[in-house]
This record gives structure tokens, C-alpha cells and sequence, in this order.
């Protein structure tokens, strides 16, 4: 009997760790076929609709109680969460209408968000203006920081035994 609860809850526990980022209710809202490459290119022209993005933060602000914050985007896997690549197509805004510890929120941590398009920000960006596409999010989620563990392997080949 043991035996069958352990496997029950392992069950359900390996399920839970594989469950989308966002909730599928929340998923429904969102146009699906709206790209970031189409949206960085006319913010404006897709004010209203909901999207779902991620990325790395870069920085965030706290201004009377708001939290501004700065992403770069990165394409999502499947659970809709931001994959560890090079490959962005920019930059984006989130404006939480609440506090978000930036201790918490810190840069360099994965989020993603659903978010309906506010419009866009023009902000600098070191030497040249930029116009960041805003999202006001509906739903988001801050994933835990990766960390190195688990057993390690090395496979090698060596050549002429050892070095003295």
C-alpha cells in the first residue's frame, strides 16, 4: 500500500514539474499567431492583444509603487519557458501596476509573461533611442534560478598514459 502511494505522489509531483508556465485558461486569451518579430516592429498597430513572451530581466524600476521592468526576449520551449540561447529579437517593457521586489526580480533571472500589448515606450538605450513594445501583464511567472546538480560525466580519450 506504501508502495502504491509513493508512486502516486511521484507521479503527480513528476507531472506538476512538467505543467506550462501559464495556465491554459489564461492561454486561451492570447493570440497565438502574433510573433515578438511583428510586434517590435509596430507596437501600436497590436495594442489590445494578449501575448505570451519571456526572457531574461536586464534591469527593473520602482516608481510610486509600480515596477517597470526591462526583458530581453528569448524564444520559449513548450512549457513556456525562456530557452538558454543567444538568439533574441530584442527588447520589451512589463508594467506591473504593483511592487515587485527588484531583490527578487533581479537581473539575469527567466520570466515569462502574458500580457496584453500596451502600446510602446521610447526610452535610450546607451547611444540610440529605442522603442520598447509594453506589455501590462495578466498573468507571469518567475522561474527559479538554475543550478548546477546531479551527477557529472567525463568522457575522454587518453593518449599516452600519465604525465610526470
Amino acid at each position: 500500500m506504501r508502495k502504491q502511494h509513493f508512486l502516486t505522489f511521484s507521479l503527480l509531483a513528476l507531472l506538476s514539474a512538467c505543467a506550462p508556465a501559464i495556465s491554459k485558461q489564461s492561454l486561451r486569451k492570447a493570440d497565438a499567431s502574433l510573433t515578438f518579430q511583428e510586434l517590435i516592429k509596430d507596437p501600436e498597430r497590436y495594442k489590445g492583444k494578449m501575448m505570451a513572451l519571456g526572457g531574461e530581466i536586464i534591469s527593473n524600476a520602482v516608481r510610486e509603487g509600480e515596477t517597470w521592468m526591462e526583458v530581453l526576449q528569448r524564444p520559449l520551449n513548450w512549457q513556456l519557458k525562456p530557452k538558454d540561447t543567444d538568439l533574441s529579437y530584442g527588447r520589451f517593457l512589463v508594467h506591473f501596476a504593483e511592487f515587485r521586489d527588484p531583490a527578487v526580480y533581479a537581473p539575469g533571472r527567466k520570466i515569462t509573461v502574458l500580457g496584453k500589448v500596451q502600446g510602446k515606450k521610447i526610452l535610450p538605450l546607451q547611444e540610440i533611442i529605442y522603442s520598447y513594445p509594453v506589455l501590462i501583464p495578466y498573468e507571469s511567472h518567475l522561474w527559479k534560478p538554475e543550478t548546477w546538480g546531479g551527477p557529472f560525466f567525463y568522457l575522454g580519450i587518453e593518449v599516452g598514459g600519465m604525465i610526470r
